[in-house]
């Protein structure tokens, strides 16, 4: 693990006790919502950046915490179901 990594760590650490479990969830919500109101018809590039939000959220919940247990249900079964995602056929452009 890099110096960077383990200050990344720290930062998320302390920003996950002060915002605690209930604004860790309104961060997401507000991520959430925001991008949908944005991109109703979504945006490769801004959902993968939003992921990634999502990410350093998850991280910034305490490992031994419910919140976490609840993170990891839902990436498993992310896991799960990703496998199983067809992507949609892109309409072909006329030129």
């Amino acid at each position: 693990m890099s110096i960077r990594d383990i200050e990344n760590a720290k930062l998320l650490k302390r920003e996950g006790e002060r915002l605690g479990r209930d604004g860790l969830s309104q961060r997401i919500d507000n991520l959430v919502l925001d991008f949908a109101k944005k991109y109703p018809e979504g945006n490769y590039r801004e959902g993968i950046m939003l992921a990634g939000r999502l990410h350093a959220i998850y991280l910034a919940t305490d490992k031994n915490d419910y919140w976490r247990e609840v993170a990891d249900r839902g990436f498993m079964a992310e896991m799960s179901e990703l496998h199983r995602f067809i992507k949609p056929e892109e309409p072909k452009k006329c030129q």
